[in-house]
């Protein structure tokens, strides 16, 4: 099977994600006693109390995990979630840091950040580390809970853990990871709001949609809707732009349109013609 420029790049970046992830873990986690819950948390304990090396933790839970979820769902274990597994447990092992901080609410801050974004680039390139969310899976199958509730609960189980093995303090610093390195994957995953979408409910649609068209160069769709109350036809436009046209797009709706009404939200990625390429591949 031919390889293709695309796929290289992904496990490339598969490799790049997981040692960002190991950097996290090593460099604020492991040496200030936090982690974001999962595997990696499991191993942070595991390592105080008995002196057992994370790498070896992650090893020796996650693989099983991947054997578990091929034997309940077949196919759905893919190479790249091996890929990256085997890499997170390889990095972890090799890149000893001197700890950065033992502040530890700067160990949580970056350590959060280092650990969303290198996630972020696995999960990116249609990868996984494997972890917590087989078991999630498997318990949402066996109990009445959502695969999310059901990752929730492990990693309140992990952070309590942290409570009980070193003190309160530390399972409160965690969460702070914990949605430090949530809100990092999402980061990565969909990118800044760069974006703005325009909903635009006008009685000159032709006239909005044309000088959208024609002065800021951007695609206008237009939608047909009725007001609730007075039952009359209300034309809509929909059109997505950058950041920097918003003031332009709203004066120029208004020079048309004195009485439209505008709604303007926040849009994390927009993927086609005039933004991002579709991840086609090659």
């Amino acid at each position: 099977m031919r390889i293709t420029r695309k796929q290289v790049v992904e496990y490339l970046q598969i490799a790049l994600g997981t040692a960002i992830t190991a950097t996290g873990i090593n460099g604020f986690y492991s040496p200030n006693h936090i982690a974001d819950g999962g595997v990696s948390g499991i191993g942070i304990i595991l390592q105080f109390l008995f002196h057992i090396p994370i790498w070896v933790t992650l090893a020796v839970v996650n693989l099983p995990l991947l054997w578990l979820s091929h034997r309940l769902w077949g196919g759905r274990v893919g190479v790249r979630t091996v890929v990256g597994t085997l890499l997170l447990s390889v990095w972890v092992g090799i890149l000893h840091w001197h700890p950065l901080t033992h502040n530890i609410l700067l160990a949580a801050i970056y350590g959060g950040v280092l650990s969303g974004v290198g996630l972020g680039l696995v999960f990116r390139a249609r990868g996984t580390t494997g972890g917590t969310d087989v078991v999630a899976r498997f318990a949402s199958h066996i109990l009445p809970v959502s695969m999310g509730q059901a990752m929730m609960a492990i990693d309140f189980f992990v952070i309590a853990g942290f409570g009980v093995t070193f003190d309160p303090t530390k399972a409160m610093y965690s969460l702070i990871a914990l949605f430090i390195s949530a809100k990092a994957i999402d980061l990565v995953q969909e990118g800044t709001a760069f974006a703005r979408a325009f909903t635009i409910v006008t009685q000159q649609p032709d006239a909005v949609a044309e000088r959208i068209m024609e002065e800021i160069g951007r695609g206008v769709t237009r939608m047909g809707g009725h007001g609730a109350y007075t039952g009359e036809a209300r034309p809509m436009l929909y059109v997505v732009v950058l950041r920097s046209e918003v003031t332009r797009v709203k004066a120029l709706i208004y020079e048309v349109d004195p009485e439209a009404f505008v709604v303007v939200a926040s849009v994390h990625e927009v993927v086609g013609e005039g933004f991002r390429k579709p991840p086609v591949e090659e």
